[in-house]
């Protein structure tokens, strides 16, 4: 009954307008002070690319870069995203090279963002089931251009 009485506007999604974001991000659970700085271009189809500048309790060690693609929502000031990313090395956070991306980010102005992102390659899915799979969890602040 509620989503019947919800005005059509409420369940649109605003348009996801190009811009580069670069942000850093520390990861706050497997690898808790592994730092990843991070670039993304595009509007809702978009690219990313990143590299772990700080390695803290990484076995063997941590990754060097990330590449992947994905796409975002966009509703007023948050931003969802979900998409792929390869990265170089697999480790006891990731497990695997090629992972699933997650993201929810809240714009605290036009040019300042917040944002969690998480990488894993599935395992709750089914997917893996041999490696492991904590995933790299990921605060960042950031930076729209």
């Amino acid at each position: 009954m509620l989503l019947a009485a919800a005005p059509a506007g409420a369940w649109s999604w605003d348009e996801t307008k190009p811009a580069l974001r670069l942000s850093l991000g520390l990861d706050v659970y497997r690898a808790v002070g592994t730092v990843v700085a991070m670039a993304r271009y595009g509007g809702s189809w978009n690219v990313k690319a990143g590299a772990w500048v700080r390695d803290v309790h990484v076995q063997p060690e941590a990754p060097n870069v990330l590449l992947g693609a994905g796409y975002v929502l966009t509703k007023s000031k948050w931003r969802f995203g979900a998409g792929l990313v390869w990265i170089d090395e697999e480790n006891d956070v990731n497990g695997t090279r090629w992972n699933f991306d997650a993201s929810v980010a809240y714009d605290m102005s036009e040019r300042v963002f917040f944002e969690y992102q998480h990488y894993s390659h599935g395992k709750i899915l089914g997917l893996g089931k041999d490696a492991s799979n904590g995933g790299w969890n990921l605060i960042s602040v950031g930076l729209t251009f």
